[in-house]
């Protein structure tokens, strides 16, 4: 079945998700107050006094993602170091650091270990040892994936598909997926930088739904893309990856990072194709910056690979499964392109 959509004068007025049944429409919302939900965010507050360096040294030592702190965290699987990465540039403030990415298990497990062969499959990846910005101007400010660089970006996906091929050995194990929390509007429970990858006896629920539509539908992908692109919501074409501000995201800001034609995993995925792939993501979420945010990147099914990347930090409000998405959004997307031209 097509997706479902209307769009006049060239403008997309509603979609329907085909994933979920949800329909966005587009509305101007240029003249609503976000005073609230934007309310008590001090870092974003360039005039604050600095903190007390006794309170940043105090977050770091409680911290179990940080340096020196390795015994408050689960015994270490797999780790990069800094002769590993020599282009890390965390060094400069980070001196005589032992390693730049971390992964153990994660201490409460995302799915039951009786359910994956009696092994906890859900773990941990530590981005980078450095907790706060370079410059902290409150106690929330810190470091972020946008700030790590695109080839630290690039590691940390290497990094996970080590990671995937060690999970894929357990014969209980059929989906893993990456996810990735930042911010507290986000839902994450540490604040040093980290993602997780989990693996699941089964398709993952998330996933499933999208391979069902791609089963009623297997112009699905192709189609949405076709869509954006009338609608002026494509940002990015290289090679063979797309990346576009996606009008069925979850959230109001939600973009996409898909590769069409490629229908396997990460770990099979071409070492080019995967430079590729890393770079439309990470040049979003750099983008992004310091704000909430959170990516999961869809693998198998037979779904092309794909990220899904959501911003955060604006409202959100899903009523009786409409979504509103604002009227300025071509904008926001030619704007982002001249940011990433910049860039």
């Amino acid at each position: 079945m097509p997706i479902e959509y209307e769009m006049r004068e060239g403008a997309l007025v509603w979609i329907k998700n085909p994933i979920t049944g949800v329909i966005s429409y587009v509305v101007d919302v240029r003249g609503k107050s976000f005073a609230f939900t934007l309310g008590g965010r001090e870092e974003l507050q360039p005039d604050a006094p600095p903190p007390e360096p006794k309170a940043l040294h105090n977050a770091i030592r409680v911290c179990p993602f940080c340096p020196g702190n390795e015994h408050l965290a689960p015994p270490e699987l797999m780790r990069v170091t800094p002769s590993e990465f020599p282009r890390w540039r965390g060094g400069q403030q980070l001196e005589g650091a032992s390693w730049v990415i971390r992964v153990f298990n994660n201490l409460f497990p995302r799915i039951p270990e009786s359910l994956t062969g009696g092994r906890n499959e859900s773990y941990i990846v530590i981005e980078d040892p450095r907790h706060f910005s370079e410059s902290p101007r409150s106690i929330n400010d810190l470091m972020c994936t946008g700030a790590l660089g695109e080839e630290h970006f690039h590691q940390l996906l290497l990094t996970d598909i080590r990671l995937m091929q060690r999970v894929l050995e357990n014969p209980t194990v059929h989906s893993v997926v990456i996810r990735k929390n930042q911010g507290r509007e986000s839902g994450a429970s540490q604040p040093h930088p980290h993602q997780q990858v989990i693996g699941s006896p089964q398709p993952l629920p998330a996933i499933e739904a999208e391979a069902r539509a791609e089963r009623a539908n297997p112009g699905l992908w192709q189609e949405l893309i076709d869509i954006v692109d009338r609608a002026g919501l494509v940002i990015e074409r290289h090679g063979s990856v797309v990346s576009y501000a996606s009008p069925i995201g979850a959230f109001p800001r939600s973009y996409d990072v898909i590769m069409p034609e490629f229908r396997n995993g990460l770990t099979e995925l071409p070492a080019e194709a995967l430079r590729e792939f890393s770079r439309a993501i990470f040049r979003l979420v750099r983008i992004l910056g310091p704000l909430p945010l959170d990516y999961e990147i869809h693998q198998g099914a037979g779904l092309p690979l794909h990220a899904h990347i959501n911003g955060r930090l604006y409202p959100y409000s899903n009523v009786a499964g409409t979504l509103n998405l604002p009227s300025q959004l071509v904008h926001n997307v030619a704007a982002l392109r001249k940011a990433l031209a910049r860039n």
